[in-house]
């Protein structure tokens, strides 16, 4: 009866084994797998922030003919590694790292369009420019700061300047200059003259 009982055990105990093991064997391998993709992407999206700060901050210098042109280029959309598993983690978060390029895309088409329709000293096009890059940098500082939640990524140690102080600053500007336009817009039309009625 003992002898029954331990070979119905040992049996039902290789059975388990045989499932547990392959399955926490994978659960072990996507959790590295995460990390490491996660790992990668911060370090990737970390320069992007601090590349969209500084082109967020930038408000041209005087060419000889008194035009404004940019000091720093734009950066291009963040490139992601080809040896990373993007499987590995959850879709919600995969969707919104991989839509962050094609976000920077529209951004650089958009500031194409503005650049064609503005005129020297080109302020507008200097606004639009800010005003896309805080964005972008600020959406890919939001990312990073859940990938280092969730995967226990500390944050940059000494960092001689705060980029994201400076891109949100940039975007306080930007509203207050936008609302005072506002307001002398308002002062400006009741006082011009109403159009005749037929």
């Amino acid at each position: 009866m003992n002898i029954a009982l331990v070979s119905v055990l040992s049996g039902f105990l290789g059975v388990v084994v045989g499932v547990v093991m392959p399955i926490s064997r994978e659960w072990l391998a996507r959790s590295r797998d995460a990390r490491y993709l996660a790992i990668r992407i911060v370090c990737i999206l970390d320069r992007y922030v601090e590349d969209c700060a500084s082109t967020a901050i930038d408000s041209g210098e005087e060419d000889t003919e008194g035009v404004n042109i940019a000091r720093v280029h734009a950066p291009p959309p963040p490139a992601y590694p080809s040896d990373v598993n993007w499987k590995s983690i959850d879709h919600t978060m995969m969707y919104k790292l991989l839509a962050l390029p094609a976000a920077a895309d529209r951004a650089a088409n958009y500031l194409e369009g503005v650049s064609e329709n503005d005129g020297p000293p080109y302020s507008e096009w200097f606004e639009v420019r800010s005003h896309q890059y805080s964005l972008l940098g600020l959406q890919a500082h939001k990312l990073t700061e859940t990938l280092r939640r969730e995967y226990e990524i500390p944050e940059i140690p000494d960092r001689s300047w705060d980029p994201v102080s400076h891109l949100r600053d940039e975007l306080k500007q930007i509203k207050d200059r936008q609302k005072q336009r506002s307001v002398a817009w308002n002062e400006i039309l009741p006082t011009l003259p109403t159009p005749p009625t037929a």
